[in-house]
């Protein structure tokens, strides 16, 4: 079963290192693929970017669920 993070992986992997799969698929022709440095770099911001928000979403979320704890 894929998890929310296992999705994202797959969905950057996809749009961004046009990697079309994270599957261990059993063959060298499949499993490794040539990245350029620059896709590997947009690849690793928009997941960075992906976890900046989630933090922030959790965050802004703890806020409004607190709100009736306060004097």
């Amino acid at each position: 079963m894929s998890t929310a993070l296992d999705i994202l992986f797959e969905t950057i992997a996809r749009e961004v290192l046009n990697v079309p799969t994270l599957a261990t698929r059993g063959r060298d022709a499949l499993d490794f693929h040539d990245v350029g440095v620059v896709s590997l770099k947009r690849a690793l911001k928009r997941a960075y970017t992906a976890g900046c928000d989630a933090t922030a979403r959790q965050f802004f979320a703890s806020l409004t669920s607190n709100k009736g704890d306060r004097p």
